[in-house]
């Protein structure tokens, strides 16, 4: 699952957000050596952490990450647009439909094991970055990138150079400035090629809806069924009732099969009303 982290929900996240944190000083400043990075306690910073940044990260069960990138919007100060503009050839993008990708990890034993195959854990991601694009209406991401990865993510998404490539000036390594187009129609493809067809974005109190329109669109995309009728209400509330009182009658000899057995019997209860509600939307 990816979660999207933003500065509406960061306060739900800061285990993983030091986690992260201390995961980057680990690859930037320790393996990759670059000393220009902003990093206290073992933790990697800068100036484009801020509220306008968003973390997308993919999370097993434990709440540990497995990847992990940050974006931030071009129509804001963003990394390659303010800080490393020699790797783009013109002007940097400034649009609020074009995002930056920066700080992309993978923890190492989520890492592919074998060449030439995308690691599950980075095949998860790769769909969430589409499916946040598509939410937010973002038509392509920037991205500075090592020029050994080039190849291997123009197989997956449509790429085109900003710049030419150069050697990085704090550590090893060549890098490259890209542009990704992103869409609905990168997100059908990029399902397709990872064999990952669910829904795998997860975020905790959205941004509200910028436009009537957009508002509309959330409420009947989130919208299951037609609202009951009275006579659907009354079943319910009687269902509701005999449940109470059934788990009341058990509350003292703590049977619990008992209990289970009231609970299968107010859910047999409710399912001719949810397929009534159904079918009266159908129709």
């Amino acid at each position: 699952m990816i979660h999207v982290v933003t500065i509406r929900n960061q306060h739900l996240y800061a285990k993983q957000l030091d986690e992260m944190f201390r995961m980057r000083h680990e690859f930037y400043v320790k393996q990759r050596g670059w000393t220009n990075l902003t990093s206290a306690d073992g933790r990697e910073t800068d100036e484009f952490d801020n509220e306008h940044a968003v973390y997308l990260m993919n999370l097993d069960r434990h709440g540990n990450i497995l990847a992990t990138f940050r974006l931030n919007p071009t129509d804001t100060p963003y990394l390659m647009g303010d800080k490393l503009t020699e790797y783009i050839n013109g002007e940097p993008p400034r649009d609020e439909a074009i995002w930056d990708l920066t700080r992309w990890m993978i923890a190492p034993h989520a890492r592919r094991r074998h060449e030439g195959v995308i690691a599950d854990a980075q095949k998860t991601l790769l769909c969430g970055i589409m499916e946040f694009a598509v939410d937010r209406g973002i038509t392509d991401f920037t991205c500075l990138m090592d020029t050994v990865f080039v190849d291997r993510m123009a197989k997956v998404w449509p790429v085109e150079y900003l710049g030419d490539p150069q050697h990085f000036d704090d550590g090893d390594g060549d890098a490259v400035a890209v542009m990704i187009e992103a869409g609905p129609h990168v997100l059908i493809d990029t399902r397709n090629k990872m064999g990952i067809y669910e829904q795998v974005l997860f975020e905790i109190e959205p941004p509200p809806p910028l436009t009537e329109l957009e508002k509309k669109r959330r409420e009947a995309a989130m919208r299951k069924e037609q609202p009951m009728n009275q006579i659907e209400l009354d079943r319910m509330r009687t269902a509701a009732d005999m449940l109470v009182n059934e788990l009341n009658s058990v509350k003292e000899t703590g049977n619990v099969d008992a209990s289970i057995s009231a609970i299968e019997a107010f859910t047999k209860t409710l399912i001719p009303v949810r397929e009534d509600a159904a079918g009266r939307q159908a129709s």
